[in-house]
């Protein structure tokens, strides 16, 4: 964890130390680095976001453009601020044009800097440190125009559809989504869509008024009414019934809904995101998924890349997350970092998660092991029966959801099963149970 509450970037060291003294005499915590890349791993190595930035337009390996476009991931809710020489103006308004919040031309006065820097912690909620803030893509280069992509998509209006294999991480970009967007004062609704019970459908969406049907003795939000203001989050969405995609469909056309018994329509004012795992135009070409809602959801698609599909960023996300669970500072040891190199990922990012979460707290010692993350390798060779049973019941799962192109119905089809023991079975091979 990071307490800093100003990151200065400046190469210029007698203005910089000269700086940073000063407010470290303030009583303000500031870290003081010289370069474009130097920020950036500052941003990588630590999860709670200063409040005020101060930078240089002009660094030695970029311009405040390069670093502002490397840095608007991780920004969250930090106020930034660049100073510039007289000629490097345009630079800077350029800047403050693209989501920078001001500019200071040199030399700019220290006195008005510290009070300014002063009203800006203070008015920063205490702790602001929360993870979701956190782009879960700019951890590495090799996500990092992932990251910038889905930082765009934040900022705008668009509805979004994630696409990614269970567990790579759609959630959560669903989550920072609607953190950095317009609608982040307002509710994150989230529901699985393979949950909307399709004879209730209308109501589970739109709500209804008392009396609307038998048993309806009081009136009931609809999730539409429940995301006013904010986002509706639509999880898994190639599970939508005919019946709840058509319902859907006619609220995304019209921006309008009418609950069950109410005479009056009305008008939603929410943002919609919506995720799946399944090929959905797949799904379209076999008639299972509508065409015109699929192109109402996908007006932008994010496609999650799988854990096994970006190595490089595999230690910076573990350690990340080991941060996020240790409040000793534990490390990965090497071997650590091997095995997770060697572990092919079936469970992508909430696999990872959860084994760091096991590894923090069977560890001995400061450090997690290879043994700590995979306990399952020490008895590898002492497989019992009911371990193989299970083994063998998620494979032939597994080979059910590949062969249905991800569509949940279609696999539970093959297995003989109905959707409903599908996911809980799912759900158990998740939970370790």
């Amino acid at each position: 964890m990071s307490d800093i509450q100003v990151l200065l970037i400046e190469d210029d060291e007698l203005l910089g130390g000269a700086l940073l003294q000063r407010l470290r005499l303030e009583g303000i915590t500031t870290q003081w680095v010289q370069s474009c890349a130097q920020a950036v791993e500052v941003f990588r190595r630590t999860r709670m976001r200063p409040a005020f930035l101060l930078a240089d337009i002009r660094l030695p390996d970029g311009s405040g453009e390069d670093l502002y476009r490397r840095l608007i991931p991780h920004l969250s809710n930090t106020t930034v601020v660049f100073a510039t020489a007289y000629g490097d103006i345009a630079q800077a308004v350029r800047l403050v044009s693209a989501g920078a919040n001001d500019y200071l031309t040199k030399p700019y006065d220290t006195d008005a800097l510290v009070a300014r820097i002063r009203s800006v912690i203070a008015a920063q909620p205490a702790g602001q440190q929360d993870e979701v803030l956190e782009n879960p893509y700019a951890l590495h280069d090799e996500t990092y125009p992932l990251a910038q992509e889905l930082e765009r998509l934040a900022t705008s209006a668009l509805p979004v559809l994630l696409e990614g294999e269970t567990g790579s991480g759609k959630d959560r970009a669903a989550r920072y989504v609607h953190a950095r967007s317009a609608y982040a004062a307002g509710p994150f609704v989230a529901v699985n869509c393979a949950t909307l019970a399709s004879d209730l459908i209308e109501s589970l969406l739109f709500g209804h008024v008392k009396g609307a049907y038998s048993g309806a003795g009081a009136a009931r939000d609809g999730l539409f009414s429940q995301a006013e203001g904010g986002t509706l989050y639509l999880d898994e969405v190639a599970e939508l019934t005919p019946r709840a995609q058509a319902a859907l469909l006619g609220v995304l056309e019209n921006g309008q809904y009418r609950p069950l018994g109410d005479s009056t329509a009305r008008h939603t004012h929410c943002r919609i995101l919506a995720s799946t795992c399944a090929d959905l135009p797949a799904a379209m070409a076999q008639g299972t998924f509508r065409a015109d809602l699929f192109y109402r959801l996908a007006v932008a698609r994010v496609a999650a890349p799988p854990l096994r599909k970006r190595p490089g960023a595999l230690p910076s996300l573990a350690r990340s997350l080991l941060a996020a669970q240790s409040a000793t500072g534990a490390t990965l040891s090497p071997d650590a970092i091997q095995a997770l190199h060697d572990h092919p990922w079936p469970g992508n990012v909430r696999e990872l998660k959860n084994r760091i979460a096991r590894a923090v707290v069977m560890a001995d010692g400061a450090q997690v092991h290879a043994e700590d993350l995979f306990p399952e390798s020490k008895l590898a060779d002492k497989p019992d029966l009911a371990t193989t049973r299970l083994d063998a019941e998620q494979r032939a799962i597994q080979q059910a959801i590949a062969e249905s192109g991800g569509h949940m119905g279609l696999a539970a089809k093959r297995l003989g099963i109905s959707r409903t023991t599908l996911w809980k079975k799912l759900r158990a091979a998740r939970d370790g149970g």
